[in-house]
């Protein structure tokens, strides 16, 4: 869960019984933990595991679709639509909610989102808010009022806490500049007063696609924190490549969507990957999980959570199975465990 900072002193040394592996090898990678019910539309997910027990998965298509599971494996059940009549923010005519990200504050769940349209730089994100996560209880409360900027994208929004005591920190932003930081106020619904400075480029990938004439796409950053052999570390996910493209116009292979990872010993950075690569400006970025086999293709629009039932950290996202399809409605949701032993996250079964 985003809010489990409470389990991870306790938690955090635990070491999966599992073999180490080399995240970029994908002879390692395993296929998704099985998944039933609605699990099919499905982008962009953010997960969270309310106090009885009960799962709920947000995710982008139907001004944020929610559903609820007894288990992370499902069965998930369709609740809902987060925002039904839409978002109060107007960017623009038709405009789309996307990429939801929940976080529980004190007894209030946080649900951050961005209004946007394909291509679309002057994005917003916005905040609803609900005690219960349940469908029909939420409350939109608008614009985070986060400025606008030429250097980034105000969509992909992910809220990080270390603990009860700690400031509020946001990360959003895809293409242009990349990834980009923030901290906000407490609570969490407006950029912070004390912030001084505007928000500060994190991560950054100038390397050109095969096929593109611009960088490599850099977005839904998710971050999270795990203590190591004594060492507090702050890893930074995020999603590169290609996302959604259609047979007859898919990716390079290796320029699909992909999930990398960075790490810093600062919640504010600065991130580097394995190789010691600076994930500002060096185009660092170590791969954690990519397509595989013949059922994944180009996985993204991840998070992570420590699954409380399993007692081990999961990975989730959605991806393209292409013996289902490659349209928007095909995606699907997926999930792994993941081996934090090494320091790096390794995805295992």
């Amino acid at each position: 869960m985003k809010s489990i900072f409470q389990l991870l002193s306790t938690v955090s040394l635990l070491k999966v019984g599992v073999i180490e592996a080399d995240s970029n090898n994908t002879s390692t990678w395993p296929d998704p933990e099985p998944c039933s019910g609605n699990c099919s539309a499905i982008h962009d997910p953010s997960v969270v595991r309310r106090a009885d027990g009960t799962w709920f998965r947000f995710s982008t298509n139907g001004n944020i679709a929610i559903a609820s599971a007894p288990n992370l494996t499902g069965p998930w059940e369709y609740q809902g639509a987060m925002l039904p009549n839409g978002s109060e923010i107007q960017v623009i005519e038709n405009q789309e909610i996307w990429a939801p990200d929940v976080f529980l504050v004190d007894d209030t769940y946080y649900a951050y989102y961005a209004v946007s349209l394909v291509g679309l730089q002057t994005s917003d994100i916005g905040l609803a808010t609900s005690d219960t996560l349940e469908a029909g209880t939420w409350t939109d409360q608008g614009s985070l009022g986060l400025p606008k900027s030429n250097s980034y994208n105000l969509i992909d929004p992910n809220l990080f806490r270390e603990s009860s005591t700690a400031p509020f920190f946001m990360s959003f932003g895809s293409a242009w500049n990349g990834i980009y930081q923030t901290q906000l106020s407490s609570p969490p619904d407006s950029e912070s007063d004390s912030n001084g400075t505007s928000p500060n480029n994190i991560a950054y990938n100038s390397t050109h696609p095969v096929n593109g004439s611009g960088p490599a796409i850099v977005e839904g950053s998710f971050q999270f924190w795990w203590l190591q052999g004594g060492t507090k570390y702050y890893y930074l996910f995020f999603s590169s490549g290609a996302c959604c493209n259609l047979p007859g116009n898919l990716a390079a292979p290796g320029d699909e969507y992909k999930i990398m990872v960075c790490r810093a010993t600062s919640p504010t950075g600065p991130f580097s990957d394995q190789a010691g690569k600076s994930c500002l400006d060096g185009n660092g970025g170590t791969l954690v999980l990519g397509s595989h086999g013949e059922n994944v293709y180009a996985p993204g629009g991840q998070g992570v959570i420590f699954d409380e039932d399993a007692g081990r950290i999961a990975l989730y996202y959605h991806y393209v199975n292409p013996q289902i399809g490659y349209a928007f409605n095909d995606f699907q949701f997926g999930f792994n465990y993941l081996d934090l032993s090494s320091g790096w996250p390794v995805v295992v079964s």
